[in-house]
This record gives structure tokens, sequence and C-alpha cells, in this order.
């Protein structure tokens, strides 16, 4: 690391305190094993983002704007290595799957992705689970990923720059994570939905009164009342009352009509 570059740059900044120093100087040493192969990263770039880390860790304040600017790399660029940079030195909080989502607006994806992570880590031989940390942010990045494009969600673009890892890890992983969102999401129990069954439509009343005979309609209350009567007695009493009313009516009103015709031909 060169110190007088790293004390100027410091100083354009606007980082004097000792303090802040002397941790963005052991992000730097660390960065020199731990960050290695980050393709667009130069050592202005790295001095930067290792001053910036040491800033907020410090909570001191710092011109983000001036600091992308000297860094030569465009605000996209600087913030992927950034976060990059971050996660390689484990300075990241991880953010549980529920914060990560409401960050990023899915929440809906939250029950498929705790799923995903669940029959991601049984999938694994037991010698790996033991040093297996599902919290970190690569993990639960990759899965509410997975679990936003089974669901068909749109999440914010950010969400899969924000596990801090490269590229190429990060597809591999939420790839193999979406073949496990696959068969939660198409599964019986998804999201708590009953498998629907066919079911054979009962006949109506109106059907059943309307009985085939010798190629006619006819009328068959005693059929009716027996298929009926055991699940739908109450219903069955109130429709036969109102039919034995219906036929009592129109049998006074045939036996009337009968009456007045023939006290009509009679007069004639």
């Amino acid at each position: 690391m060169d110190k007088e570059l790293f004390r100027k740059l410091a100083s354009r900044v606007g980082i004097t305190a000792v303090k802040v120093l002397s941790q963005a100087e052991e992000y730097m040493r660390l960065s020199q094993v731990k960050c290695v192969g980050l393709g667009s990263v130069t050592a202005t770039s790295k001095t930067i983002i290792c001053l910036e880390l040491a800033a907020t860790s410090m909570k001191f304040p710092l011109d983000k704007e001036y600091a992308i600017k000297l860094s030569g790399l465009s605000p996209k660029v600087y913030s992927s290595n950034l976060k990059a940079v971050e996660c390689m030195l484990g300075l990241q909080s991880n953010l549980g799957l529920r914060d990560l989502a409401v960050q990023y607006g899915c929440l809906e994806a939250v029950k498929v992705a705790s799923q995903i992570l669940q029959r991601y880590e049984t999938s694994l031989p037991a010698a790996q689970r033991q040093d297996l940390d599902l919290s970190k942010p690569l993990f639960t990045t990759a899965a509410l990923y997975a679990a936003c494009k089974c669901m068909k969600i749109r999440a914010d673009r950010k969400l899969a720059s924000s596990s801090g890892a490269k590229k190429g890890i990060f597809d591999r992983l939420w790839t193999q994570f979406q073949k496990f969102g696959q068969e939660i999401c198409n599964g019986p129990s998804y999201m708590g939905k009953p498998v629907k069954t066919a079911q054979k439509r009962q006949k109506t009343l109106t059907e059943l009164l309307e009985v085939e005979e010798d190629g006619k309609k006819a009328i068959c209350l005693p059929q009716i009342m027996a298929n009926y009567y055991s699940t739908h007695q109450l219903l069955l009493y109130t429709v036969y009352a109102h039919l034995c009313n219906f036929f009592q009516f129109i049998s006074m009103f045939l036996s009337g009509g009968k009456k007045f015709s023939l006290s009509n031909k009679t007069n004639n």
C-alpha cells in the first residue's frame, strides 16, 4: 500500500481523524489478502472504498459524491465494488429475510424464500451443514431473488447486487435455489392453498322435478321426496307445501273454469 497516496486521498475527502485513518489502513491491509480478483478496482478506488468503510463504521461524515469522483469509477461500478469489499471483509450487517424484503419491496416472497433455504440446507451432507451460515447476505439475497422469480414478483433491480458476491457466484447459487422455488410454487401446499378436487354437481330441485317418462317430462313428487328427505328436509318440506298449495289453486281454477263454460252453454 502506498502510504503517500493513502494520506493524500484521505486529506482530499476530508478525513483527518487518527482513529478513522487507522481503521482505513487496517481495511487496506486486509483487502490485500481477502479482496483478490476484483477486476475493476484500482489502487485509488480501493483506497477510497476503504476510507469510506472506515468513515461509515466510525460515523464520520464523508462527501460520497466527491469520493466516487476521486475513485475514477462510475457510481454503479463504485457501489458494486464497495459492497463486494464490504462483504469480503465481513463488514456487511446480516439482514434477515423480512428486513431485506422490506428494503426491496418484495414481502410476498419471504415465505417461499425461507422454505428455499430450508430445502437447500436439508439437501446438503451433514458435514457441510456444520459450518453453514444461511444468514449471510449471499444466501438470503439469492433465496429472496429466486423466490421473486418463481412467484413472478418484480423486485428492485439492486436486490441481486446487494449480496456483495461476484455475479458468477450469485447466478449459480440463485439458479440452484430456483429449482427448490419451482418445486415449492408448483406443490399442492403452496401458500396454504388447498388442492382442488373435482366434485360431481348436484342436480337442482327443478331438474329433479323434470323426469323423463315415455319421452315426455312429468312431475314425480314421491321420488323427489325420497331423494331429498335426508339432506334437504327443511327445504323440501317448504317447497312441497308450496307445490301442494299451487296444485290446489290450479285445481280450483280449472274446476271453476269448467263450471263457467257449462253455464254459458246452458244459457245459450
